[in-house]
């Protein structure tokens, strides 16, 4: 998915992954009582998750937010999984620049 992604290319898989990890986290963590996360605690976090990665991934050349694009048209979600240019400015990020 990544490595060959336009995330993988411009390096964010890492901002990617934080985000679900948040997502998902906050989400399961008040089934458990031992977690000791409220269901209130739990949606903060959930929706931190989900913000940090609408607000930090975007691209280095145009400073487009990829996945803001994406939540107002799903047809972004392919460009950034699968291709290795920026959705909005086509900068292709798949060659190493010298």
């Amino acid at each position: 998915m990544a490595g060959s992604s336009v995330l993988g290319a411009t390096g964010q898989t890492w901002k990617l992954l934080i985000g679900i990890g948040a997502l998902i986290g906050g989400s399961v963590a008040p089934l458990s009582q031992a977690s000791g996360i409220t269901w209130t605690a739990g949606t903060v976090i959930a929706v931190a998750g989900y913000l940090f990665t609408m607000l930090t991934v975007r691209c280095p050349g145009c400073e487009s937010r990829w996945f803001w694009q994406a939540a107002l048209d799903a047809g972004v979600y392919a460009p950034i999984f699968k291709g290795s240019a920026c959705p909005s400015c086509k900068k292709d990020f798949s060659q190493p620049h010298h």
